[in-house]
């Protein structure tokens, strides 16, 4: 039984730190890239850069979320 509740406590604080982990990538994707490196120049690798913080993060709070419910 206490096993079980120290498996359970891992878990809740692994799927804290995936969703922690995630909120911050979306925060880095947002603010890093707010404004290219030339304003005049919008390129396609800019928007991409965003994408992939932006679905990273997404991935991260999603799994953390996962966690906590198998945990519960």
């Amino acid at each position: 039984m206490i096993r079980h509740s120290r498996t359970r406590t891992r878990i809740r604080r692994l799927a804290a730190v995936f969703a922690s982990l995630g909120v911050l990538t979306w925060v880095l994707a947002a603010t890093l890239h707010v404004t290219p490196a030339d304003a005049r120049d919008v390129s396609v690798s800019h928007i991409g850069d965003r994408l992939v913080g932006t679905v990273a993060g997404g991935a991260l709070v999603a799994g953390g979320i996962a966690l906590l419910a198998a945990a519960s």
